[in-house]
């Protein structure tokens, strides 16, 4: 997910623990193998301080190219049993007003365009969803806003996340022009699930809260759900390796 500067993070880390040094952080680290490396492969340097600062900034030509990326690969293993995609082309375009348009080209509908606001981005430890409202062109096909949405969300919290295999589609429910995509099935298969430190999953400490579209980005609200009994381990095996450095 990006290239990271190994010897970089423990300097962003240290910007939040005055008094520690990187190099205390740096060899601290190694105690908490292999959720470091699972950071490290997931975040880069931006992100990891973005996220420790509560707001993470997608570009949308990031999100695009992930969505293109995704649309590629199906295409590809759609040529033996797996189903081709049912969408050749798919972008979005993030407004200042707080619109998230979408522009597609279908198989069966030609070419689609609608806008509408994302409602809700939630992840916590026990619910993962998306909920986007469609305020102009509603889809009347579900099974094709099902496939939509499950691809956009994905690729939207990419940055956050790491890639993810989706399958065919994520669960997804449409009530009116509301339709609610549930990612917490693809993301019980990423490395932050399968990462822990002292029994606590990665997964379970990063929290989403929302997402807003901006001109040309939309804006994560982010929040580092950290339990109390792994901030005290943490800080007092920093302290301690500190205080041997300074000895």
């Amino acid at each position: 997910m990006g290239q990271v500067i190994f010897m970089d993070m423990p300097a962003i880390i240290a910007e939040y623990l005055p008094g520690i040094s990187a190099e205390s952080i740096s060899a601290a680290v190694e105690d908490y193998q292999p959720a470091w490396k699972v950071i490290q492969h997931t975040w880069n340097n931006e992100t990891l301080k973005e996220i420790m600062q509560g707001k993470v900034s997608v570009p949308d030509d990031v999100i695009n190219e992930a969505i293109a990326e995704r649309l590629k690969s199906e295409a590809d293993g759609g040529a033996g049993e797996a189903p081709e995609p049912p969408v050749t082309e798919l972008r979005l375009v993030s407004r200042e007003n707080g619109r998230l348009e979408i522009f597609a080209h279908t198989k069966k509908l030609g070419r689609v365009e609608f806008s509408g606001t994302i409602e809700e981005f939630v992840h916590k430890a026990e619910d993962s969803h998306v909920t986007y409202r469609v305020r102009e062109r509603a889809l009347k096909d579900h099974g094709l806003a099902s496939w939509f949405f499950s691809r956009i969300s994905m690729s939207m919290s990419q940055k956050l996340f790491g890639k993810l295999d989706l399958g065919e589609s994520l669960p997804t429910s449409i009530k009116g022009n509301y339709i609610t995509v549930d990612c917490r099935k693809a993301l019980e298969q990423s490395e932050l699930a399968r990462a822990e430190i002292k029994g606590c999953r990665l997964l379970d400490m990063l929290e989403i809260e929302n997402a807003v579209p901006h001109d040309g980005y939309i804006m994560f609200k982010t929040k580092l759900n950290i339990p109390q009994e792994i901030q005290v381990a943490a800080l007092d095996l920093l302290l301690r390796r500190h205080t041997q450095e300074g000895n």
